[in-house]
């Protein structure tokens, strides 16, 4: 199973398949109770270096928010060194 993680195609159909459920549950949740937008966001971070449109939503989110995205680049620093 380790092996199979470790395999890039495998990781990126994973990563795909996460944040599409991320997207497509952040859109439920944006009219049903629970945390929609954080959850869209969530999906569009994950997506951002695959999908070109997400990418320039990403780009767009740090330059109107510079704190919190340097506030989720520590945490993506702090994340990859953990692994």
């Amino acid at each position: 199973m380790k092996r199979l993680l470790r395999n890039k195609h495998t990781r990126l159909v994973l990563k795909h398949l996460l944040g599409w459920i991320c997207i497509v549950l952040g859109i439920v949740m944006l009219v049903t109770p629970g945390q929609g937008i954080l959850t869209l966001l969530a999906g569009i971070y994950l997506l951002a270096d695959e999908v070109p449109l997400f990418g320039k939503i990403k780009a767009w989110l740090q330059h109107r928010f510079p704190r919190a995205a340097a506030a989720a680049e520590r945490m993506k620093e702090r994340f990859r060194k953990k692994r």
